[in-house]
This record gives structure tokens, sequence and C-alpha cells, in this order.
């Protein structure tokens, strides 16, 4: 039967490889393909950083076997969080964005108005993580690769 944590050892050596090497011509676009480069590398850097962030997490805090329920709780949990702070900031929200559709001749003559904080969750260690669309596209990949992994599609 295929190991979870081996899963997870073999993604984090893959990410961390990738992090050694920000200037890389070609990166990973998922589906086993790769494409050139086209956004900055600090851009994509931060990306392998929370992924590799959150596979040592996990490492360090899941039993074997207990892998895809501990993933698929915590996306249900964020995703919650997620929500709730989307509606609390919601009128914030759509003001900033407001703003931000109007030309940019029109946008210079008004005042910026205040953009929403970020989606800021404290987990139980007390470690603090921004929890967003990218790092929930993040934790639906790791779950769909894992599934593939242990053969459980």
């Amino acid at each position: 039967m295929p190991s979870g944590h081996a899963f997870l050892r073999q993604r984090l050596a893959l990410v961390e490889r990738w992090l050694a090497n920000p200037a890389r011509e070609f990166i990973p676009a998922g589906k086993r393909r790769v494409r050139r480069r086209a956004q900055p590398a600090n851009r994509q850097d931060l990306t392998y950083k929370r992924e590799a962030r959150l596979l040592r997490k996990l490492l360090a805090c899941t039993r074997e076997g207990q892998l895809l329920t501990t993933l698929k709780a915590w996306r249900s949990g964020l995703g919650e969080f997620l929500r709730g702070h989307h509606r609390q900031y919601k009128e914030m929200q759509d003001a900033y964005d407001a703003w931000l559709r109007l030309p940019r001749d029109e946008r210079s003559s008004m005042p910026k108005p205040p953009e929403p904080p970020s989606a800021r969750y404290v987990d139980v260690d007390g470690a603090p993580w921004i929890i967003d669309d990218r790092f929930m596209a993040l934790l639906d990949d790791l779950v769909e690769r894992l599934q593939k992994w242990l053969g459980e599609e």
C-alpha cells in the first residue's frame, strides 16, 4: 500500500529543489506539464514556499493513514473561515473592487478606499497562515495528488 508520508516527503523534496533554483526557465504547469516562466520568480517562489511550509506541517502533525482525512478537514474548516472573512469584509471589498474597475485617469483623481485585510488564521501551534484562494487551490491540488498517489480516485 502506498504511503501518504512517502508522498509528502517526495513532494517536499521536489518543491525544495524548485526553491533552490528560482531562476530556472521552465516551471511546472500541473498535470505533468511544464511551461516557460512568464511571471517573475519571486511570485512563483511564494507559492512554493507556502506549499513547502504546508507539507512540513502535514509531515509533523499527521499519522500515516490520516493524511487525506486531515487535508479534507483542513480544506473544509479553512474554507468556512475564508467564507466568513469574505462576509465580514464584503462592503469594504466591493468598494475597493469598484475603485479598481474605474479607468486609470478617474482612479487617480479619487481617493483609494481601504483595502480589506488578508484572512489571517492562527493554527493551534500559534503559527499564522494567510488563507486566500491560492492557498485553497493548493489544498485542493494536494488532495487530488494524494488521492491519485493512493489510488483512491
